[in-house]
């Protein structure tokens, strides 16, 4: 079975095993709706547990599983990233793409800039982190107006050369 990174566990929220997570997947309703089934990562294996509630605080999703209720049962998995399977996801339109596969591209404009580190979901949109040799991370906006391409194939983001964008 092949799976799919959604999300990483930031923290454990209260006493009763909850997790805060902080999420990649643009479906939080459907990947955390109730009686789901969700993969955690841990030392190597993928252990299955199964959504009792979630709900959205700022930036993060705090998620109840069925198979804890104590927060020693769930300490152990911060830092551990959650997965569902792959024959779960979307078949996106042509210019749609999951966080995932963005993250770890090369962005350029002329030339190389750096890498997409991180997607950041905004009340305006979503947001590249890109991370570039000595310099600050840069936040461009991942919409038409200043991304010209996507290449999955080659793993590559072109950007508008936009003067003072960077």
């Amino acid at each position: 079975m092949e799976y799919i990174k959604i999300a990483t566990i930031v923290n454990t929220h209260g006493l009763n095993g909850n997790l805060k997570v902080k999420s990649f997947t643009d479906f939080k309703d459907e990947r955390y709706k109730k009686g789901n089934t969700l993969f955690i990562f841990f030392k190597n294996k993928y252990i299955p547990v199964t959504v009792s509630s979630f709900r959205t605080v700022k930036t993060l999703e705090t998620i109840i599983f069925n198979e804890f209720s104590d927060i020693n049962e769930v300490e152990k998995y911060k830092g551990s990233d959650l997965f569902i399977s792959s024959d779960l996801i979307h078949d996106l339109e042509e210019d749609e793409f999951y966080f995932e596969e963005l993250i770890g591209m090369q962005v350029y404009n002329d030339k190389l800039i750096g890498e997409c580190i991180d997607v950041r979901e905004v009340p305006q949109g979503e947001m590249l982190v890109i991370k570039r040799e000595g310099l600050k991370d840069a936040l461009i906006p991942f919409n038409k107006q200043f991304v010209k391409e996507v290449h999955k194939e080659e793993n590559k983001i072109f950007l508008i050369n936009w003067e003072g964008l960077l």
